[in-house]
């Protein structure tokens, strides 16, 4: 032991070496078990937000005009469209079932992505989906909301539109599209157009 304190008395710039090594693996042990307890609390979400979704789900399976009426708005159009959502999951030839779909169906289905895909930035939406949906989508803004809701979602639109020549994808017009959206969707109980859209069309969703 005397020897080895000697050894390091003599060589100190060793002792540093260590020190810091110490250090670094401290912080590493210690970035490693935040990271996995970030990773298991991401996967607990998951699983709490399926389980969620499932029983909503069950919950509007058997619609009835009583049942539509007495629904919470967002309970019945998200409750409605997972179930859209679930028909096209189990497929093998998704496309063709979303084809299959009434119009009123097409048009909740898309709108559900808007809130779920978008729910943060509207771009968002239009980052990871494409045609039909997109399209659709836009059919069920137009129709179910209208006014500014409906301009902001439209922009938006032409500018992730890629058959369209005439708009240009520019990032600062992205972000104040997303930001009017969010705003203009916070002032109003978003939900509540979409729930009446359901009930006025609820032979397409029984």
């Amino acid at each position: 032991m005397q020897a080895f304190i000697e050894y390091y008395r003599q060589h100190i710039y060793f002792l540093f070496i260590l020190l810091a090594l110490l250090v670094l693996a401290v912080w590493m042990v210690s970035k490693a078990l935040k990271s996995s307890s970030e990773r298991r609390k991401a996967n607990e979400a998951v699983m709490k937000k399926l389980e969620f979704d499932t029983a909503l789900r069950k919950e509007f399976e058997n619609l009835t005009p009583k049942k539509a009426q007495a629904a919470p708005p967002e309970r019945l159009f998200k409750g409605v469209a997972l179930g859209l959502c679930r028909e096209i999951e189990k497929s093998a030839d998704m496309l063709a079932v979303f084809n299959s779909f009434s119009e009123s169906q097409k048009k909740i289905y898309a709108l559900y992505f808007v809130f779920e895909d978008g729910g943060e930035k509207l771009s968002g939406f239009f980052k990871i989906n494409g045609k039909p949906l997109t399209e659709y989508a836009k059919l069920a803004v137009d129709k179910i909301y209208g006014g500014e809701i409906a301009g902001v979602f439209g922009k938006e639109y032409l500018a992730y539109d890629e058959d369209d020549e005439t708009t240009s994808l520019i990032p600062a017009d992205i972000e104040k599209y997303d930001e009017s959206f969010s705003l203009l969707t916070a002032q109003k109980d978003v939900f509540r157009p979409a729930a009446e859209f359901i009930i006025e069309n609820l032979n397409d969703f029984t």
